[in-house]
């Protein structure tokens, strides 16, 4: 049985411009796309949950979307793939940008670590039904993050740094920091 506690935080995630135009890798967006755009962000973010789990092992932030929102993104790629492009690229923003407002540093590091994964946080997430995938150290859900709370650094920390091409020089965009006192 798992033991931890919960707390459910309220965010309301706002249409970032910036960053859908980022993930889009555009630099021009027709009228009737944008709205568009800005009507599913507003539909989809009431699929957003975020909680804070406690456990003996630490605090962990979770933030995720429905199932809903993966299976509408699968029938959008089937049917018209530039449809279901941006609607992935909505959801990643959604994302973010509740994970930016809880955690500001995430954004300024560029970074939410994964941390590593240990027996208290697996089964809090078992039971809020928000498993790890396979045994793996990402979740069942596909737009989900799970960082540590408080924020402790970033890609120095990372559970998947040795497999991410940001943390291994292959971005132009890196830059990281680690708090003192919580190195390794």
């Amino acid at each position: 049985m798992a033991n931890y506690t919960k707390e459910v935080l309220k965010v309301q995630p706002y249409f970032d411009m910036e960053a859908v135009m980022a993930l889009l890798q555009e630099t021009r967006l027709g009228g009737q796309v944008l709205e568009d755009m800005v009507h599913t962000f507003e539909r989809v973010a009431k699929e957003l949950n975020s909680v804070v789990l406690k456990t003996e092992k630490g605090d962990y932030l979770v933030v995720w979307l429905n199932e809903k929102a993966e299976q509408e993104a699968d029938e959008l790629f089937a049917k018209d793939p530039e449809k279901g492009f941006r609607f992935n690229c909505i959801g990643q923003s959604i994302i973010m940008n509740a994970v930016y407002q809880i955690l500001p540093e995430v954004e300024q590091a560029g970074c939410a670590p994964c941390p590593v994964p240990n027996e208290s946080i697996a089964e809090a997430l078992k039971a809020e039904n928000i498993p790890y995938l396979d045994g793996e150290p990402t979740l069942v859900r596909r737009f989900s993050v799970l960082t540590s709370l408080p924020f402790r650094g970033a890609c120095e920390i990372c559970y998947l740094r040795e497999a991410c091409p940001k943390a291994n020089g292959q971005s132009d965009n890196f830059h990281s920091v680690e708090l003192p006192g919580y190195q390794e």
